[in-house]
């Protein structure tokens, strides 16, 4: 039977073996830097986690580019044409003449052209139409700086601003004889035409632009030929100033 100093150092040795199992256990567990290590599943998941958002991150930042890229550089042009809230009428070889302010504005990228403009002007009250050519830019056709018309070409994300002088194709007038205090509503519908060629970035034809424009007082037709001109303003100008007074 074995005496009470050799079962002491039994368990002593026993206990020291345990303590070694358990640290080398323990240590496993462990990464370098000392931090308990995630386990291999949990880890796995995390893995698979993070890989897909990583992708779908990519996925939107492929997309924006690809979407900047059209935007800034392969979006055909969009051209618009804004028309202004105040006309001239003149007179010039019997022919009615009017001086009108355009803007065309462009938000594609690629550059777009406008080749010429169809302009028809209705009286709404006669019903008599007229349509007019564009010859000119130039405030008036006795106007120092008149030149011929020539295409308008504007560049992506711009804008470009003309007065056009427009001439009838034919000889006669929207307002007959009578000139003074007479009210004067015409309805004016302008068409661009613009350059499509080319391949299938070619611009699309904007729909044509209708507007109202209005006179409460109409020059003779001395005056006109001479350079007075008639103001026609924008219908709503005119309605909202007579409300008022």
């Amino acid at each position: 039977m074995p005496g009470p100093s050799r079962t002491v150092s039994r368990d002593f040795q026993a206990l020291m073996s345990d303590m070694n199992d358990y640290a080398t256990t323990a240590a496993g567990d462990l990464d370098q830097s000392g931090r308990r290590k995630v386990p291999v599943e949990r880890g796995s998941r995390l893995s698979d986690v993070g890989a897909g958002l990583a992708t779908l991150v990519s996925i939107v930042a492929l997309a924006f580019s690809g979407y900047s890229f059209y935007e800034t550089v392969l979006k055909q042009a969009e051209l618009r044409v804004y028309p202004p809230p105040l006309i001239y009428m003149y007179r010039q070889d019997f022919r009615d003449v009017f001086a009108i302010p355009l803007t065309i504005s462009n938000d594609g990228a690629q550059r777009g052209t406008v080749l010429s403009f169809d302009l028809e002007v209705a009286h709404r009250k006669t019903g008599q139409t007229q349509r007019f050519q564009n010859l000119h830019f130039g405030s008036s056709p006795k106007a120092g700086d008149i030149k011929l018309f020539t295409p308008v070409t504007v560049a992506g994300g711009s804008a470009a601003t003309n007065v056009v002088l427009f001439h009838a194709l034919e000889t006669g007038t929207l307002i007959g004889e009578t000139t003074g205090g007479v009210e004067l509503p015409l309805k004016l519908t302008l068409k661009l035409n613009i350059d499509s060629s080319g391949d299938w970035l070619a611009p699309k034809s904007p729909a044509p632009v209708t507007f109202d424009m209005t006179a409460n007082y109409i020059a003779s037709h001395r005056d006109m030929e001479s350079g007075r001109p008639t103001q026609l303003h924008d219908a709503r100008w005119t309605a909202a100033k007579a409300k008022k007074e």
